[in-house]
């Protein structure tokens, strides 16, 4: 029953943001395709973690990690991995981790922890 109910909270959440996207408009790329909200270079997955990591650690001295709740995941699957130009080639565990760390981000900083680590990841290219 529980993982039903998680699933069925999933798709309410997909949905919900699937619904913000859609309102969203986004300047065309130059061959019409919608372009990612978020202007970040490609990168390896390691490049990545570890630049989330840095920022989602940031002024504390130990290294936690917890698991981020799960609606905090999903924004950030949706909202942020899925659309980083090289998360397609990332393996399932590469794009594990940088959900895990990029959902932290989001529950330490909000929105601009995220704006943080895009300039972070814009500054190493």
């Amino acid at each position: 029953m529980d993982s039903a109910r998680h699933a069925g909270s999933e798709a309410a959440t997909r949905r919900l943001v699937g619904s913000w996207l859609s309102r969203t408009s986004l300047d065309p790329g130059p061959d019409d395709a919608p372009r990612s909200g978020l202007a970040v270079p490609e990168a390896p997955a390691g490049e990545v973690i570890a630049a989330a990591r840095r920022l989602a650690t940031r002024g504390r001295r130990s290294v936690p990690y917890a698991q981020p709740p799960s609606g905090l995941r999903l924004v950030a699957e949706v909202l942020v991995v899925d659309e980083h130009p090289s998360a397609a080639g990332w393996t399932g565990a590469e794009r594990g981790e940088v959900i895990d760390w990029v959902a932290l981000i989001i529950h330490r900083f909000g929105e601009d922890g995220i704006q943080h680590l895009v300039s972070e990841l814009n500054a190493h290219r």
